[in-house]
C-alpha cells in the first residue's frame, strides 16, 4: 500500500463512458434516484468501487448541468476536485471548488444545484454505516434521527482528515475475505462522518472527550488519534508526542495505524497538512506558497513540492495563481 499518490489520479478503465441522454440514464441508475440532469453535459466518465455498505466514485462532467433531484438512499459525501458546483438543500446553498468537501445528499433529502466541468470523489455510506458508528456513541440511537447542522465540515481541519481517511480508505479497503477489518473500515469513516459535519449525536463534548470503543481498541485509538491530529495539525506534533496523547506506545500508535488504514501515523498528518496548505492557498488566507508551507511544518521546499505534486497533481505555485482567477 503506497503512503502517498495522487487522489485525482483516474481509475485504469471508467464503468461508463458516454454523453447526453445515455450519461443521464446511467447516472441515475448509478445514484438509485431520479437526477433531472440538464444542461450540455459533453462527455461523461464514471467509476465506482462498491463495497456493499461504501461505495467509493469518480465522476467526470465536461460541461456545465443543473439538477433538481429526488432523495438518495444513503448519505453521499462529496469531494470536489476539479471545478465548481453549488448545492441547496434543507433551505441552504453550499458553493464549492476544487478542493472542498460537503455533504451533498442525506435520507429524506431532495437537492437542486448546478455544476461546471467537474471532477468528483463521492463517498456513499448507508444506514449500516451511520448506525454502526452512532451506537458507538448513543446506545440504539435510531439512524432515522441522525441530522445534521451544517453541510460542510466543521473546521478546515476536519475537512483535510476527512478527505486523508477516504484517500486511504478508498486504495486499501480490505477485501470480502477479511469482514473484521472491513467492519472496522466502515466504522472508521462512520466516525469520521461523524466528527467531520456538525450533527445531533456527536456533540463538542463528545469531541474531547477519549474514544470509547469496548469492541476494539487499536479502531479507538485510531479515532483518538485522528482527532488530535486535526486539533493540532499546524503544530510540531511528533510521533511520541502523538503516542503520548493517545495514552499508548509509539509501536502501538503505528500497528493502529497500519492495521485500519495501511499508512503510518506521520504519513497520515502529513498528508492532513497538505490539504491545509492547498486550502491556505486557494482561500487567500496566505499569499504565497512559503508562507502556506511555513505554516503548517514544511521548511524543505523541495520535498514539499514533491508530495504537494503526487497528491494533488499540480505545483502549489499553479493552485495559489487560480485562487486569484
Amino acid at each position: 500500500m503506497p503512503e502517498s499518490g495522487s487522489r485525482r489520479g483516474s481509475p485504469a478503465a471508467f464503468d461508463f463512458e458516454g454523453e447526453g441522454d445515455d450519461a443521464r440514464q446511467w447516472l441515475d441508475h448509478a445514484y438509485g434516484t431520479t437526477l433531472r440532469l440538464t444542461g450540455a453535459m459533453g462527455s461523461v466518465r464514471h467509476s465506482r468501487a462498491d463495497h456493499g455498505a461504501l461505495a467509493f466514485d469518480v465522476l467526470h462532467i465536461d460541461g456545465r448541468i443543473a439538477f433538481d433531484s429526488d432523495p438518495m438512499p444513503a448519505l453521499v459525501v462529496v469531494d470536489l476536485l476539479g471545478g465548481t458546483s453549488e448545492y441547496t438543500r434543507d433551505h441552504r446553498t453550499d458553493r464549492v471548488h476544487d478542493g472542498d468537501t460537503l455533504l451533498m445528499s442525506g435520507w429524506d433529502m431532495p437537492f437542486t444545484g448546478t455544476s461546471d466541468r467537474v471532477e468528483v470523489r463521492a463517498t456513499t455510506l448507508t444506514a449500516e454505516v451511520v448506525t454502526q458508528a452512532v451506537e458507538d456513541v448513543v446506545l440504539d440511537y435510531p439512524w432515522e434521527h441522525v441530522s445534521f447542522s451544517s453541510y460542510v465540515p466543521r473546521t478546515p481541519a476536519a475537512g483535510a482528515q476527512w478527505r486523508a481517511t477516504v484517500d486511504q480508505l478508498s486504495r486499501d479497503y480490505p477485501g470480502a475475505r477479511a469482514p473484521l477489518a472491513r467492519s472496522a473500515a466502515s466504522r472508521l469513516l462512520g466516525h469520521t462522518l461523524l466528527q467531520t459535519f456538525p450533527n445531533n449525536v456527536v456533540t463538542d463534548d463528545d469531541l474531547r472527550a477519549p474514544t470509547r470503543d469496548l469492541g476494539d481498541v487499536t479502531s479507538a485509538t485510531l479515532r483518538r488519534a485522528v482527532r488530535v491530529i486535526e486539533a493540532r495539525a499546524h503544530e510540531d506534533l511528533s510521533m511520541a508526542e502523538l503516542a503520548r496523547e493517545c495514552g499508548i506506545t509509539p509501536r502501538g500508535l503505528q500497528y493502529a495505524f497500519r492495521r485500519h488504514l495501511g499508512c503510518t501515523p506521520m504519513a497520515y498528518l502529513r498528508r492532513v497538512r497538505l490539504d491545509l496548505v492547498r486550502q491556505a492557498l486557494r482561500d487567500g488566507s496566505s499569499v504565497t506558497v512559503g508562507e502556506a508551507a511555513g505554516r503548517f511544518g514544511f521548511h524543505n521546499a523541495g520535498r514539499f513540492a514533491t508530495g504537494y505534486r503526487e497528491l494533488f497533481d499540480e505545483n502549489p505555485r499553479d493552485t495559489l495563481h487560480r485562487s486569484h482567477t
